[in-house]
């Protein structure tokens, strides 16, 4: 009886249900520079700048997801391949976005123009914006072309 009373308590915003949404990462597709076309590329690295963490050792495949810093307007990663280094510099806004008592906030962003990457002898050719508001991790963001 008493598990009957503490279920009715529970009201619906007490509740934050499992792949119920959350904060969006931004999708960055790989292509090759001479033909244009999407290709899968093997990295040894990517590490996230000033958040001093590696998030992947070894990555391989044509679409790459990566977290962006709700409490700054840039985000840094070192993205490694052959050893060789680039920095991508992603600069957005941060939208935020009230669920609800137990899920919290969710933020989408949007991605300015100014993104960049810094190299000396990179590997990486160019980048460009294919989407520039990140509301779902469905659609490409950006393009790497290498």
């Amino acid at each position: 009886m008493l598990t009957f009373f503490v279920l009715i308590s529970c009201e619906k915003d007490d509740i934050c249900i499992e792949g119920s949404e959350n904060t969006n990462r931004i999708s960055i597709g790989f292509k090759d520079y001479e033909s244009k076309n999407v290709t899968g590329i093997n990295l040894s690295f990517i590490k996230g700048i000033n958040n001093d963490s590696i998030i992947s050792e070894g990555f391989s495949g044509a679409e790459l997801k990566l977290p962006l810093m709700v409490n700054s307007n840039e985000t840094k990663y070192i993205l490694e391949q052959n050893k060789v280094k680039d920095t991508l510099i992603i600069f957005h806004h941060t939208k935020h976005l009230y669920l609800n008592r137990s899920c919290g906030f969710k933020s989408n962003f949007l991605i300015k123009s100014d993104t960049e990457i810094l190299k000396e002898s990179g590997w990486i050719r160019e980048i460009t914006i294919v989407q520039d508001s990140i509301f779902n991790e469905e659609k490409t963001n950006i393009h790497i072309y290498y």
